[in-house]
Formats: structure tokens, sequence, C-alpha cells
């Protein structure tokens, strides 16, 4: 993915991909490209192949957005993208562009590799599921910096929140979703759990509790998001008959599924920190995944 100018500076460059692009090959084509660039529409986008590649490309005044895939992609997802790219650009820095205040500084540019990542991979979705009472939606607040509330609340049906504040490393918009965990909400979670990047497994560190999460594993996880990411979270470490996490960690992977386990007090702030690092290893992964299978 390339933002270049008329001259073939290059604006942004993102590789969503474990190979790397032939630079030289992208910069021949951007040569042959600019001398018919004239006779392209500003709304129309355009594709042509290589052996090995297929190039898609649009103009804005004389900025142009290229997008280099396989060959196998499908024209109607990447030019759907790509009109949401433009116009995202357009709304951002079309007026600069259009009025030539631009005076060729490209560090102007930098903070539109988040823009672009969210519109090619997509916002992450972490769902936080768990029965109820285990501290689902206190670990929620913990994760986005609100205020804790001690009183305990039921969640009904889902709680949606978005958060892109310090502390979760990636570009792209990370969308949490607490799950309601009263029995008469159970039924929900399989659909809620579509499209579901990360699930935290949050119990409340009792052997009841623990024991009883591992039906989530087995009638739901295992059965019908196999290879969703899965993270044990052992909530309520502070309470005196708590298991330890490691010990949690055995319970809710004696099904099979290795479930890495960790301890957590949701209600103490200082495993802010903690559970941000856990995200982060977990974003980290998902993404190498993702380039690794594309």
């Amino acid at each position: 993915m390339n933002v270049l100018s008329k001259d073939g500076k290059s604006l942004v460059f993102r590789n969503y991909s474990d190979s790397e692009i032939d630079r030289d090959l992208l910069a021949g084509f951007l040569s042959a490209f600019s001398g018919f660039i004239k006779e392209i529409s500003q709304s129309d986008i355009k594709s042509t192949a290589t052996e090995d590649f297929k190039y898609y490309y649009t103009i804005i005044n004389n900025i142009i957005i290229v997008v280099c895939t396989d060959l196998e992609e499908e024209d109607a997802v990447i030019n759907t993208k790509i009109s949401s790219i433009r116009a995202r650009f357009v709304e951002k820095y079309g007026e600069m562009i259009e009025d030539g205040s631009w005076a060729g500084n490209r560090s102007l540019f930098l903070d539109f590799e988040k823009d672009l990542d969210n519109i090619i991979l997509g916002s992450i979705k972490v769902s936080i599921i768990g029965f109820g009472g285990v501290g689902k939606t206190t670990l929620l607040h913990l994760i986005c910096g609100k205020e804790i509330d001690l009183e305990y609340v039921p969640t009904v049906n889902a709680d949606i929140s978005s958060y892109d504040g310090k502390g979760i490393k990636t570009n792209r918009n990370v969308i949490f979703w607490d799950f309601a965990g009263q029995s008469q909400f159970r039924s929900l979670w399989k659909n809620l759990l579509e499209g579901t990047d990360i699930t935290l497994l949050v119990t409340d560190s009792t052997f009841e509790n623990v024991n009883s999460t591992k039906s989530i594993i087995q009638d739901l996880l295992d059965k019908y998001y196999k290879d969703t990411f899965v993270i044990g979270v052992a909530n309520k470490q502070d309470l005196p008959n708590r298991l330890t996490p490691e010990f949690c960690e055995k319970i809710l992977s004696e099904g099979g599924r290795q479930i890495t386990t960790h301890g957590m007090i949701a209600i103490n702030e200082n495993y802010r920190e903690k559970i941000h690092a856990i995200l982060n290893d977990a974003i980290d992964q998902i993404e190498k995944k993702k380039f690794n299978d594309s």
C-alpha cells in the first residue's frame, strides 16, 4: 500500500504481507503510470496485472494511491477499501493538497498509517466472557481507564466499548465486547463471539467457578471458535479463597487447549499496566499470524 506524490515521492508506505514488495518493480510501474495519469478521472479506480501481482490505483489531484495485491484478490473488496482510503485521505488532507499549501513535508502524513491499518485490516474485537459476578465489567473499566465501581451491577446483553488510548500499542481500533454472564443471556454468547480476534475468559479464581468455566471452553469456544485466541484471566486474586493463576490454568487447560492464564485484581488500578501488556502480546501474535496467513 503506497500513497505517493505525482513525482514519485512516497508519502505513506505500509506492507501488509510478510513478503517484501519489490520496490524496483513498483517504481517501474509508477514511472510507466505517470505518463497517463492525466487521463484518469478523479473518481476512477483502475487496475493492471503483472505476472505476480495486481496493482490498483487512483488519484487525488497530484497524489497517487496504489495498492499491490496477489492476483487472486477480489476486485470488489479491494475497490471498496481504496474508496475508503481515498475518502479518508481527502477528509484529512484534501484542502491542503487542493489549495497548494502543502510544502512537501512528508512527515505530515505519518498519522495516516493508523487510518490505513483500520481500513485494510479492520478493528480488533476483544470479547470478555465469563459467568456473572467474576469482574468482567470491572476488568473492562481497568483496561479503558474508567472509574471502577465496587458495587456489582449486572451487564445486560453486552456492553461495547472502543479504546485507543495509551497502553494499547496498535494502530488499529480495539473494540471490547463485555458479555452479560447471567444464565438468561448465555444463549447469546455464540452469536456475540462472531468475528472475535481475542477472547478474555474471566473467572473469579474460586474452584467452583474455574471448574464451571471449563464448560465455556468445551461447549462453546472449542466447538465453534477453535481458532480464536483465548486468554484466561484469574480475577479476584486478593480474596482468601482464591486459587493461584497456575492452578486455574491447569484446570482450564484440562480439555486439551492450553489456556494461558494470568492473575488479576481488576479493582486495583496498579494492574492496568499488566492487562495492557497481556493484550499487547496477544495483538502482536494475532497480527503476525494474519500476515503469515496472507
